[in-house]
C-alpha cells in the first residue's frame, strides 16, 4: 500500500513517532508543507497561522503528484473540509488523526469540518468519540503511545533522584508546580517564566526527554483543563521511563488508577504531600512505578501505527 502521511515534522511530533512503525507495514512518503516556527512569541504563532492557508494546497499536489492509495493526516491543521474532500478524489481513503480537542481549539477553526470529512477520524477519547460519533462517517479511539526509541524503557529502581514536569507553561500548571518550592523539581518547556524554588528550563524533546525521566523517581503530569478526565501523551511517556507518575483523576484513555500504577492528586497540596511520600521512600515509589510500566509497555507508536494501518484497510471511501 502507497501511503502519504501529512504531518508535521518536528522534534517530538506524533507524526514523527508513528511514522517507523507505518513503514513497516505500507510504503509510506512523508509530507511535511507546515511553514518552520522560530520562536514561541505572540507574534510569531500569529504569523504562523496566517502562513497556514496554503497548506491545502501543497498537501492536494502532493497527492495529485504521488498518488498513493491513502492519506493519513496528523491534526492536518490549515486544511478544510473541502480539501479533505479533494484529497479523496478517486476513491482514496482519508484518515485524519486529531491528538488534541477539536471542540476546543479556536486555533483551529476547521478542525471539526476537518474531522466530519475525513472516511475515518481517529480520537485519543472515548468521550470525544462520543460527540464526534453524531457527525462523522467513522470514528476510532486510539489512546497516546510512547515512542520507545526516545522513551525507552527503563528499570523504575536504580539510581534516580528529584521529580520532572516535562510541558508548556499554563496558569493552572504554575499554580500546582508553585507548591513544590524548595523540592528538587525540574521543570522543562515552553513559555515558562522563573518558578520560586525551582529549577525551570527550555523544552527537551525525545531521547533528551526521555533520558531525564529517566532519572527521576517521580514524573508528574498535569493535564490541561480539554482534557477533561482524558489523557494525554506524556502518560505513557512517564511510565515507560520508570518514573512514578502522579497525576491528575481520569480513567479515559489510560489503565492507571490511583495506587495501581499510578498516584492521583487533586490539589496542589496533595500534590506536594504526594511528591514528599515518594521521595521519602523511593523503593515503595518504584513498586507502583513498575506496575504503571507493566500495563502500558506495549503501547508503543509502532504497536498504534499497525493499529492505524488496519483502519486505514478496513475504510472505503
Amino acid at each position: 500500500m502507497k501511503l502519504m502521511v501529512l504531518a508535521e515534522s518536528g522534534h517530538g511530533s506524533l507524526g514523527r513517532a508513528l511514522s517507523p512503525g507505518l513503514s513497516i507495514g505500507a510504503d509510506v512518503t512523508f509530507v511535511d508543507p507546515y511553514p518552520p516556527r522560530h520562536g514561541s512569541g505572540l507574534l510569531t504563532r500569529l504569523q504562523w497561522r496566517r502562513r497556514l492557508g496554503a497548506v491545502g494546497a501543497a498537501a492536494v499536489e502532493a497527492a495529485e503528484q504521488l498518488d498513493p492509495d491513502a492519506v493519513f493526516i496528523v491534526k492536518g491543521r490549515g486544511l478544510s473540509a473541502d480539501d479533505i474532500t479533494r484529497l479523496r478524489a478517486d476513491g482514496r481513503p482519508v484518515i485524519v488523526d486529531y491528538p488534541d480537542n477539536p471542540f476546543w481549539h479556536a486555533a483551529d477553526p476547521h478542525a471539526l469540518e476537518r474531522l466530519h470529512a475525513s472516511d475515518c477520524a481517529v480520537i485519543w477519547s472515548e468521550r470525544i468519540a462520543t460527540e464526534l460519533r453524531l457527525s462523522s462517517r467513522r470514528v476510532a479511539v486510539l489512546p497516546f503511545g510512547y515512542d520507545q526509541r526516545w522513551y525507552a524503557p527503563t528499570d523504575p529502581g536504580g539510581d534516580r533522584a528529584g521529580v520532572v514536569f516535562l510541558g508548556t507553561s499554563s496558569p493552572r500548571r504554575a499554580r500546582f508546580l508553585r507548591a513544590l518550592a524548595g523540592l528538587p523539581v525540574r521543570v522543562r518547556g515552553t513559555g515558562w517564566d522563573e518558578l520560586a524554588g525551582i529549577d525551570v528550563g527550555p523544552p527537551v524533546t525525545e531521547r533528551d526527554a526521555g533520558r531525564l525521566l529517566a532519572s527521576a523517581v517521580v514524573g508528574v503530569n498535569l493535564l490541561h483543563p480539554q482534557c477533561a478526565g482524558a489523557h494525554n501523551m506524556r502518560t505513557r511517556e512517564i511510565t515507560a521511563c520508570g518514573a512514578l507518575e502522579l497525576t491528575d483523576p481520569g480513567t479515559d484513555g489510560t489503565p492507571l488508577r490511583d495506587g495501581v500504577g499510578a498516584r492521583w492528586f487533586h490539589d496542589p497540596d496533595e500534590l506536594r504531600a504526594q511528591v514528599e511520600a515518594a521521595l521519602a521512600a523511593p523503593e515503595h515509589a518504584a513498586g507502583i512505578a513498575t506496575v504503571g510500566q507493566q500495563l502500558t509497555i506495549a503501547d508503543t507508536y509502532d504497536a498504534r501505527a499497525a493499529q492505524i494501518l488496519e483502519l486505514i484497510r478496513s475504510t472505503a471511501p
